[in-house]
């Protein structure tokens, strides 16, 4: 039985997963204006209110479709709106409406 599940396992297809481009956006921006002194993401996660994954998540090339709450809870130790916060992805991003792709993993 362990052997079938063994080759069974190794015929699956790549799992396809969408990316929606204004989840890496939000990434992108945390990344590159938030993280850019990180020296330790479980340091980061502290700061943030937020555990380390979540910030390995974040810091990922495709992005991570981040939890409102936890977005939330970011901008909030940042000390910025959520309005504020998306005003400024969206200045330095332009809008990324409905746009998404496939990655395979």
């Amino acid at each position: 039985m362990a052997l079938n599940t063994k080759i069974s396992k190794q015929s699956e297809k790549p799992k396809k997963i969408k990316i929606f481009v204004v989840d890496q956006y939000v990434c992108n921006f945390i990344k590159t204006e938030w993280m850019k002194d990180l020296k330790s993401f479980r340091e980061w996660g502290r700061q943030h209110s937020v555990h380390e994954a979540v910030a390995r998540k974040i810091n990922q090339k495709e992005g991570y479709n981040i939890p409102v709450s936890t977005l939330k809870t970011i901008c909030f130790y940042k000390q910025i709106t959520m309005y504020n916060f998306f005003k400024l992805v969206e200045e330095k991003y332009g809008d990324a409406q409905d746009k998404f792709y496939y990655i395979e993993k």
